[in-house]
């Protein structure tokens, strides 16, 4: 009992220590480019269902937050704002599947065939999901009512973050270290749990489990009927692990080892929009009609773009060649290396903006 505990507690502690530097560089890059980008700035752009304008959500969502919770109140101040329910979805997509902490864990733990797949699996639900908003949410879906606002953090710091135009440069780097919290606080306990999950899995489910849920070696089996099922168990262990943001990754890390097939994959990570937890944001945000609808578009979204990706890959020999070794992913031990280096940096640095940023967030709630 001691040895398994201290097996998990071991992978727990590397796992997070594999992943700091990059997690830390990509808050503060996200929460640097909010404080300098107003929602007004990126909302009056948004007003029309056009392939450009798509294509300025997807970049405005990339330098966004990585967390699910706040680009969901993101996506809702837009439409509040003016913005279309094609773009502000593109925006939701784009914020939590193509923002640059979640390529730097994904390149850690699963290496850059994964980050190929996220960047074109992203793009292409993105793409598939306007469609279908587009087809089936009718003018009176479209009106979103500006009343609940009030009573949410999330959208109250990230929807009224147009009075930073009004801010200095030195103002705006505070207001940044206030952003930096709020992401912190907000996504640092699914990373927590994600990684916490995935460490107990791979010291207490033997790899024969996995094996066996993913179809693996099932050769007799048509190819689609595999890539098909792998893509919706990922989906479903996605909505029911509770895991958003960058836990995902850590989760789909073990997934993969785990033998699930690259769309699988591929799908777990982009259904952090359909969690059970992000369902019920979207039914506060938006209503139960709207809920059901979007996670009814969302997940034929994810399940399309998985077996797209994985058939392109396949045609253009880019799906990795193995799936690993074993499942303990952390058997290297604590080594001096260019990652030791950057979370030397990068954890002081994120600190001090955590409790600088959290004094800042106390100021003005005080005002």
């Amino acid at each position: 009992m001691i040895h398994t505990i201290t097996q998990i507690l071991t992978e727990f502690f590397l796992m997070m220590w594999d992943i700091a530097w990059g997690l830390l560089f990509g808050f503060l890059l996200s929460a640097i480019i909010r404080a300098f980008i107003s929602t007004e700035t990126i909302s009056s752009r948004l007003g029309k269902d056009t392939a450009g304008t798509v294509g300025l959500s997807t970049f405005f969502g990339a330098i966004s937050s990585s967390c699910s919770y706040a680009a969901a109140s993101m996506a809702r101040t837009l439409l509040i704002k003016g913005a279309t329910w094609a773009n502000s979805v593109s925006f939701m997509i784009s914020s939590t599947n193509l923002v640059f902490e979640i390529f730097i864990v994904i390149v850690t733990l699963l290496g850059w065939p994964f980050f190929g797949g996220e960047v074109i699996g992203g793009l292409l639900f993105i793409l598939i999901s306007a469609l279908l908003i587009k087809l089936f949410f009718s003018k009176s879906l479209s009106k979103v009512a500006d009343t609940s606002h009030h009573n949410d953090d999330h959208a109250h710091h990230h929807g009224h973050d147009h009075s930073n135009q009004k801010l200095g440069f030195l103002d705006k780097i505070k207001a940044a270290t206030g952003h930096f919290y709020m992401d912190v606080m907000m996504v640092g306990k699914d990373i927590i749990i994600g990684v916490a999950l995935s460490a107990v899995l791979m010291v207490l489910v033997p790899e024969s489990f996995w094996k066996s849920l993913f179809l693996t070696g099932q050769s007799h089996l048509p190819h689609l009927l595999v890539l098909a099922w792998n893509a919706i168990v990922g989906i479903l262990i996605a909505v029911f692990a509770f895991v958003c943001s960058v836990g995902n990754i850590v989760l789909a890390a073990l997934l993969w080892h785990g033998g699930i097939s690259f769309g699988g994959v591929v799908a777990f990570i982009l259904s952090d929009l359909v969690t059970i937890p992000m369902l019920m944001v979207y039914r506060r945000y938006f209503g139960w009609k709207r809920m059901w609808l979007l996670l009814l578009i969302l997940s034929t979204g994810i399940f399309i773009t998985a077996i797209s990706v994985d058939y392109l890959f396949e045609a253009l020999n880019w799906l990795p060649k193995t799936h690993g070794q074993p499942m303990q992913m952390a058997q290297a031990h604590f080594k001096w290396d260019y990652g030791t280096w950057l979370n030397l940096l990068f954890i002081p640095l994120g600190l001090f903006c955590f409790f600088y940023g959290k004094k800042q967030i106390g100021k003005g709630n005080d005002m």
